[in-house]
């Protein structure tokens, strides 16, 4: 067995987190299509012990994040706790951190010095994503927000990997804006101009 280049970290407990459950299961089909080697912590393993744990274990380059942030950006568990204290941070050193979860940045980003993280990708605000959204949105929305950390898994640099994003949240803005409502529109927009790459 190959040593995990990709951690895929999501918990599923209410409406918002079924969806950005299924963004993880998307990265994960889309990471063994790619055949990168990849470890997932679903559900009820999406805790903060397995994720030290599997950091502890298997040092993987990426660990991607889909969960709640609270009101401080913190990302929570499935059991809703944080998913480390300043005692239980697990060695993040090189390691690149990608996070759907709302104001992420705010927390992820003050420490990423001091853990001394390769890079660190995510939204500073709530992210929008409609209710009732069309399945073609979702579609797309799935596709946008599992895109940057198989691509980053995938070895390609962090500058172009922005540009593609971009690109790509441009082309599917494209493809809505004739027959999506004007919430889908927002979120895209959001998806494509309030990512942070820092």
């Amino acid at each position: 067995m190959k040593q995990p280049v990709l951690l895929i970290f999501a918990t599923c407990y209410d409406a918002v987190t079924r969806r950005t459950y299924g963004i993880a299961r998307r990265l994960l089909s889309n990471a063994k299509t790619l055949d990168i080697a990849t470890s997932t912590l679903f559900e009820a393993d999406a805790t903060s012990g397995g994720l030290l744990n599997a950091v502890a274990g298997c040092r993987p380059n990426v660990i991607a994040f889909y969960s709640h942030g609270d009101p401080d950006g913190v990302i929570e568990t499935q059991d809703r706790q944080p998913c480390w204290t300043a005692r239980t941070v697990p060695d993040l050193s090189g390691v690149v951190l990608f996070a759907h979860a709302c104001r992420a940045m705010l927390w992820l980003k003050d420490q990423a010095t001091r853990l001394q993280s390769q890079l660190v990708i995510g939204y500073e605000k709530d992210l929008i994503s409609p209710p009732n959204g069309s399945s073609r949105f979702w579609e797309i929305y799935e596709e946008v927000h599992s895109f940057v950390p198989q691509r980053i898994a995938a070895n390609v640099h962090d500058a172009q990997v922005r540009h593609e994003f971009y690109e790509l949240c441009t082309v599917r803005f494209h493809e809505l804006r004739n027959r999506g409502s004007l919430i889908e529109l927002v979120a895209i927009t959001q998806s494509r101009d309030q990512i942070v790459f820092a």
